[in-house]
């Protein structure tokens, strides 16, 4: 049985350690001069007012004792991981241990940065808190010294010793679904080794239901399982239920079935959406959707598609090397693994019994005609051609696929085809590094980096770079001199509201020198230049996933397996413009700084992927902010095939996701009919304002 509130030992951390949350104003302006991070103002008092309701549900108030644990389920891109580093550090900063578990190494890192962001401010404006960069350890779990704040993996969690300390947060705690993983079950059998547990998810009632009642026994509720079963119920009717009932009864039983959930998991549940935050809108931007035009499937795509289908089903028979799904979703955006696939069959036809090879064997000559003349598919023409004009306009754009394969194919195709910037009349290299050689000095430390520093120069004086920045200044000199003072008055990407050249220059540089792994990939760029995204050349494209083995020499892939140099580039104004990634990069990152255009080019079934990717752009001080043009983002589909029933499916649960508490199953385009979702839009339509006014009732109230 979970501990009462009656049974917790006081936690014993005064509430004028975090009195400093009250002044919001005074802790920004700590972060305007010179920081790669500065604050909004609206947004971080947000996030304080929801530090401090959190802090004193655990440490307690006059008129009620702390409790076990707070469930933040703040929307993608509100800032959860800034509300617990505040947490962590009010109880660090007070002597207290604290331990922190993300579930991959990327994770860990931008927990690592964001502790460390906070040092310098709360030094100034917490001075009842002790806070250093040294308290925060990051790898395998250890015994904690009072002060120290642990960041680790979930795999650190198993087989490790006592987990003992005074605060637990759990990170993007979705990903420890299922009573039958391993963190699920250590987490369960630690819990007693936490004073007090905060976990952070963005998607409480997409988990399995018995997953959530973990999470709430974990953070001390005393469940009312009837409320939270009885809402969890009324969603798996929603998605599962027969559409023949009547939209108005079906939205009111949702309704009546949220409002008693929302009552029982109040006291222990925090939840903001950017929809409750009409006064933090304009830091995400608007926000519209891309409609990216895709021809339909043309008789010769749809029977290359079928007798691939028949084939694989005849091979299917007769060998367990073909027991895969035949109609595999790569085949309806792109050809890589379509080709793959073909290849494989024509060298295990001749292990298929007659009459099916004859008859096999038929299919594989009629798909080998077909696809020679379909050399791209259409799908991704149309992406192609989308992603040039945008790209010729001066804007960034990230593609996310689900497979490998087609992140690979994207990549090549967008690689040769997108133009290379003119060189013409742009100053050779040597002028460009000695004028960054003024402009950019070693930041003060006790290494100072001057081989990195060249390496840098040379990296921003390489033809994509120079040519970039050449075309962002209004006035173009050709002498060191003019050249060193337009790059410190020119903005960057021609957007008023941005920094200058310059500025964005010694902001990267601060950046790659403050991540070990970048410092890394810059040293072994001394001696290949490769390392660096877009130094192989002027491709535009970047593509964050396995390197192919038919790639060229000059590719646009990552060469080494950590992508934060990569990501770190992309989100300046430099380098490619284009990032093509795979799901592995959902989650954890910012890619919002110089972007605001974002292309679901392939979909996981699952609707928390495509709100985790949205979370990527749509970030407060996003660029759709700055420069007052809407977050564009595509769902682009080939229709006549699964892609687009997929795709229609999937736009109306992402709509819905905030509205039911992320409470979204997964799209199957197999098994579900137009009619149903109609019918569920209905639902949500009648159900809509209800719903909505019974999810604020989650939302701290600013004092």
């Amino acid at each position: 049985m979970p501990e009462t509130r009656s049974e917790l030992a006081p936690v014993g951390i005064p509430a004028t350690a975090w009195r400093f949350l009250r002044h919001p104003q005074s802790y920004v302006r700590e972060t305007e001069n010179g920081s790669q991070r500065p604050l909004l103002f609206e947004s971080t008092s947000r996030q304080f007012a929801t530090a401090r309701e959190i802090l004193s549900r655990l440490v307690g108030r006059a008129d009620a004792p702390g409790q076990a644990g707070i469930l933040l389920a703040d929307d993608v891109g509100l800032g959860k991981t800034t509300v617990a580093a505040l947490v962590a550090w009010v109880f660090a900063g007070s002597g207290k241990k604290v331990r922190i578990f993300a579930p991959n190494d990327v994770l860990m890192r931008r927990w690592k940065e964001e502790l460390e962001s906070h040092v310098g401010p709360l030094t100034n404006r917490a001075s009842g808190l002790k806070v250093a960069s040294r308290q925060v350890k990051v790898g395998r779990v250890s015994r904690l010294s009072a002060g120290s704040i642990q960041v680790g993996k979930f795999s650190h969690m198993t087989g490790s010793g006592a987990l003992g300390c005074d605060l637990l947060i759990v990170d993007e705690a979705h990903r420890a679904r299922g009573d039958g993983s391993a963190f699920a079950k250590e987490l369960r059998r630690r819990r007693q080794d936490a004073a007090r547990v905060l976990i952070l998810t963005a998607t409480p009632f997409s988990i399995q239901i018995r997953e959530l009642e973990r999470m709430l026994d974990l953070v001390g509720w005393t469940p009312d399982l009837r409320a939270v079963r009885g809402y969890s119920r009324a969603l798996a009717d929603l998605y599962a239920g027969g559409t023949a009932r009547q939209p108005k009864a079906m939205a009111n039983r949702l309704q009546e079935r949220a409002s008693a959930a929302v009552s029982a998991i109040q006291p222990y549940v925090i939840r903001h959406s950017v929809e409750d935050l009409p006064r933090e809108r304009s830091a995400f931007g608007e926000r519209m959707y891309w409609d990216i035009p895709i021809p339909a499937a043309t008789p010769a795509e749809v029977e290359l598609l079928i007798r691939l289908d028949r084939a694989l089903q005849l091979a299917k028979g007769h060998s367990s090397d073909f027991m895969e799904v035949t109609n595999d979703p790569r085949f309806h955006v792109g050809w890589r693994h379509l080709d793959a696939e073909i290849q494989r069959l024509n060298e295990k036809v001749s292990t298929i019994p007659e009459p099916d090879r004859t008859i096999v064997r038929e299919h594989l000559a009629e798909i080998a005609g077909s696809r020679n003349t379909i050399p791209v598919h259409s799908k991704m023409l149309g992406v192609r051609n989308a992603v040039s004009d945008t790209v010729k306009s001066g804007e960034k754009v990230v593609l996310f696929c689900h497979h490998h394969a087609t992140a690979q194919e994207l990549a090549l195709c967008l690689h040769e085809h997108l133009p290379e910037l003119s060189l013409r009349g742009v100053p050779r290299g040597k002028l460009w590094r000695d004028a960054w050689d003024e402009i950019i000095d070693v930041p003060e430390g006790p290494s100072k980096p001057w081989a990195l520093r060249w390496t840098f120069f040379i990296w921003m004086s390489s033809d994509l770079v120079r040519a970039q920045c050449w075309s962002w200044m209004k006035e173009q000199g050709l002498t060191k001199g003019s050249l060193r003072d337009n790059l410190q008055s020119a903005k960057a990407r021609h957007s008023e509201n941005t920094s200058t050249i310059a500025d964005a220059a010694k902001q990267l540089f601060n950046a790659l020198l403050s991540s070990k792994s970048s410092v890394r990939v810059l040293g072994e760029a001394s001696m290949d230049r490769t390392s660096l995204a877009g130094a192989d050349g002027t491709s535009r494209v970047l593509a964050v996933c396995p390197r192919p083995a038919d790639a060229g020499d000059i590719s646009p892939f990552t060469r080494n397996s950590q992508p934060d140099t990569a990501l770190a580039i992309f989100n300046s104004p430099f380098g490619p413009d284009v990032l093509i990634a795979t799901d592995r990069l959902s989650e954890g990152i910012d890619l919002h700084r110089y972007c605001r255009h974002l292309i679901h080019y392939e979909l996981d079934p699952s609707p928390i992927r495509t709100v985790q990717r949205n979370g990527r752009l749509r970030r407060v001080n996003s660029w759709a902010s700055l420069t007052g043009e809407p977050l564009k983002c595509a769902y682009p589909a080939f229709r006549g095939t699964r892609d687009h029933r997929l795709v229609q499916i999937m736009r109306k649960r992402v709509d819905s996701f905030s509205l039911l508490l992320g409470g979204v199953q997964e799209s199957d385009p197999k098994i579900e009919r137009a009619s149903d979702e109609q019918w569920r839009a209905e639902v949500l339509e009648h159900a809509r304002a209800g719903l909505a006014e019974e999810g604020r009732r989650l939302v701290v109230e600013r004092s």
